[in-house]
């Protein structure tokens, strides 16, 4: 059955030709020379050589390169018959003839990043299915360099015309219930194959726009076609499920990060009414948030809510998958009616690691956590860990919230049951030993079940749903934590971060006295009306006990109810909020500037700083499912972007932007050739520099700076992996092209700006 339905969408559509450009059957391939790791700098000696200066050499076979891993040379290798290259290499690199210059659309399936005549364009390495994103081509010989494999690539270039193409198979649509009417929106990919901006979308560049999404009552399960109206000049389909009220289904909101359109599951209770909870369920790497809802039998009493992490892979659930699954938990509990004081956490895999990270941040959400075949921390599972270099610590304390182990106390408070197969080849068994170890050793009191004979995913017949989640223990633990009592006297609790959980029951912290390590708080509140709190690393917080003393860290202060408490010099003060501050909501590190609806702003008179804004908006994309608005520094100057944070590209010579969101006492200041840093001058045309601060005119927008002192330093920034997991990046950092080659040494500063968003001398 097909129904012609109005999508409603922003802008009008060009039609694309498919006549393919050949693409070359023998490459130039090298084995790793590098090592990577889970830090803002990797070396990186092929860009080094080939691209910090594009067409300035060319690889040669049997040309060594030499790397922090050694030297290897560069050698032939041949597509097979499906046009695909595998083996083990890190860089691969061809020449592709075009008879004119042109715009194509490219698809890179396997592989990272595409570079084509030096310019950077994001690949499908996990294998999403994307139709690609626009590229120039030259006439003649074009350079091309492939990076990152995941097993084999395929690269294919399809002609186009110029306008505005949509994607088929990329977009994010919601579920129909039978008997429900569906009025919701959904979002599609749309690319600009043009030299113009065409309906907010910028030239050369991708987004993903809001479609609505209406639906009669429909009284039988089953797809339901939904057709673009034919006024848009094309016939482009969209499936839409209409599903059962049983079915896990799909639901849809808008995202406060970016704007989006983003997606969840949910599985509803047998019944409907009161006293009804919600249990949050992570997914693994790969994993859909529909087929992980799918895993769970219905329950009598809650809701089960499955995010997405923004993308099956994301964000291994920390940053923005995180931000993620905040945002899903607050509309579920909103649309489903169910009681927000009843929550639950579980998750399977990497799931499971996202069980214990978003517990250890936030304990005093659950009523009861349960990781599945999950793994700690980055520093204990999978390749690619933390570098112990000179800048280490400050990375680490950058994503703080990452270290579990340090947040161990806040875990111990919570009922938690590990789940897990002996057998287990991809998360070891280990894992679950060694936190359960700790848990106890920190005070808890945590159940475990290790599955005989079991490896990562296993089903059985101990459960409606797949065993190794929807496990009875597990929902047996939680029907006895069935609602939130009162906020308890006694409270012990660690912060890694302000700015993702700064409120535990009747304490919020404000700011610490050292950005980048934990602080604590352990408190009572008495029967004596005295509150009494021994505190550690807090500069300013706030108590909302109803007693009005407070004895803190062995200083009584009166008169404290609803008011902040601050210490200086001498000691614990009350004081009155300060404007001009870092608080929870405005503060760093620098990647929470990608948020509020944040916008991309690039120097037109930079085509480099241009480049580097479409292709963060290209990595955003694909990796968060997201969409950003990319303008110019004048189309900026003449819009309205109001509130929102703002990513600057280019410097203060370049982009005039700069002056209107930047304070004139910013202590950072980028420049052609120089970067001064509170009156000091790094000088050079390859430096780098990144930096979050307080937006000019806004209570609650941060800047984000993208900046560089010339073609060198802008092209060094692509060492940055601003939307890679458990990668911290401080308030700031200036760096020279020699990370590519030496890695941290090549940072000439980086750190944190005090309380009051200085530098210290």
């Amino acid at each position: 059955m097909r129904t012609l339905i109005r999508l409603i969408p922003l802008f009008l559509f060009a039609s694309i030709s498919l006549a393919e450009i050949t693409v070359p059957e023998d490459w130039l391939v090298l084995s790793p020379v590098d090592r990577r790791a889970r830090q803002p700098f990797n070396p990186d000696a092929v860009f080094a050589r080939y691209l910090l200066e594009p067409g300035k050499e060319q690889p040669k076979a049997g040309a060594s390169v030499v790397g922090t891993r050694g030297e290897r040379p560069w050698r032939w290798a041949k597509v097979d018959e499906k046009g695909q290259l595998g083996g083990r290499f890190s860089w691969a690199y061809a020449t592709v003839t075009s008879d004119s210059d042109q715009v194509a659309i490219v698809t890179l399936r396997g592989g990272a990043v595409l570079y084509v005549n030096g310019v950077p364009h994001v690949g499908d390495i996990y294998g999403y299915g994307h139709e690609g994103v626009p590229v120039r081509l030259q006439k003649g010989a074009n350079e091309v360099y492939v990076r990152g494999v995941r097993g084999k690539f395929k690269l294919a270039f399809r002609e186009v015309n110029p306008g505005v193409h949509l994607s088929q198979r990329d977009a994010t649509m919601p579920d129909a219930m039978a008997d429900v009417a569906l009025d919701a929106e959904g979002s599609i990919t749309v690319v600009n194959t043009s030299d113009s901006m065409l309906h907010t979308i910028p030239a050369m560049g991708v987004r993903r726009l809001p479609v609505a999404v209406k639906l009669p009552i429909l009284e039988q399960p089953g797809k339901q076609e939904l057709e673009l109206s034919p006024a848009m000049g094309l016939s482009s389909k969209f499936t839409i499920a209409v599903r059962s009220r049983e079915d896990a289904r799909r639901v849809t909101f808008r995202s406060d990060i970016d704007g989006s359109v983003q997606y969840y599951a949910v599985r509803a209770p047998e019944r409907i009414g009161n006293g009804i909870g919600i249990v949050l369920t992570l997914h693994g790497a790969g994993v859909q948030a529909l087929g992980q809802a799918k895993c769970y039998a219905n329950k009598p009493d809650v809701w089960i809510v499955a995010p997405t992490n923004r993308r099956p892979y994301g964000f291994d659930w920390q940053d923005w998958g995180r931000l993620d699954a905040y945002e899903v938990l607050r509309h579920a509990a909103t649309t489903t009616g169910a009681d927000p004081r009843r929550v639950y956490l579980t998750g399977h895999s990497m799931g499971g690691h996202g069980t214990w990270h978003l517990a250890a941040n936030d304990p005093s959400l659950w009523l009861g956590v349960a990781p599945c075949a999950g793994w700690e921390s980055f520093d204990t599972y999978g390749s690619g860990g933390r570098s112990g270099g000179k800048w280490d610590e400050l990375w680490r304390g950058a994503d703080l919230a990452g270290a579990t182990p340090l947040l161990m106390p806040n875990l111990a408070q919570l009922p938690v049951f590990i789940l897990h197969g002996e057998e287990d080849k991809t998360v070891p068994v280990s894992e679950a030993r060694r936190m359960f170890d700790a848990l106890e050793k920190a005070g808890g009191k945590p159940r475990m079940h290790l599955e005989p004979n079991k490896g990562h995913w296993y089903d059985g017949d101990a459960s409606k749903g797949a065993d190794c989640v929807d496990w009875p223990g597990i929902f047996e633990m939680f029907d006895e934590q069935k609602i939130r009592g009162k906020a308890p006297r006694s409270i012990s609790w660690v912060c890694a971060d302000p700015g993702i959980d700064a409120v535990h029951h009747w304490v919020t912290v404000i700011q610490p006295l050292e950005y980048g390590k934990v602080c604590s708080v352990e408190g009572t509140w008495g029967d004596d009306g005295v509150v009494r709190v021994q505190t550690r690393n807090v500069r300013k917080l706030s108590i909302a006990a109803a007693q009005s003393k407070l004895v803190i860290d062995g200083q009584t202060l009166e008169d404290v109810r609803g008011r902040r408490c601050v210490r200086d010099e001498n000691g614990w003060r009350v004081a009155r909020g300060a404007t001009g501050e870092k608080s929870p909501v405005l503060c760093g590190p620098f990647k929470r500037a990608f948020g509020n609806r944040f916008v991309l702003v690039y120097a037109a008179s930079d085509p480099l700083a241009r480049q580097r804004a479409l292709y963060d908006a290209q990595r955003w994309w694909y990796v968060a499912n997201g969409d950003c608005t990319v303008v110019s520094d004048a189309q900026f100057l003449f819009g309205n972007f109001a509130d929102r944070n703002v990513i600057l590209y280019g410097n203060a010579d370049s982009n005039q932007a700069w002056k209107s969101v930047l304070p004139a006492n910013c202590p950072l200041s980028v420049r052609n050739g120089a970067v001064e840093m509170n009156g000091k001058r790094h000088e050079g045309d390859d430096l780098s520099c990144f930096f979050v601060y307080p937006r000019r005119g806004s209570d609650s927008a941060l800047v984000g700076v993208i900046g560089h002192t010339g073609d060198r330093g802008a092209r060094a920034g692509a060492a940055v992996s601003i939307f890679g997991s458990g990668v911290g990046i401080p308030d700031y950092m200036i760096f020279g092209a020699d990370v590519l080659t030496q890695g941290d040494a090549g940072v000439h500063a980086a750190g944190w700006f005090d309380h009051s968003w200085r530098l210290k001398p």
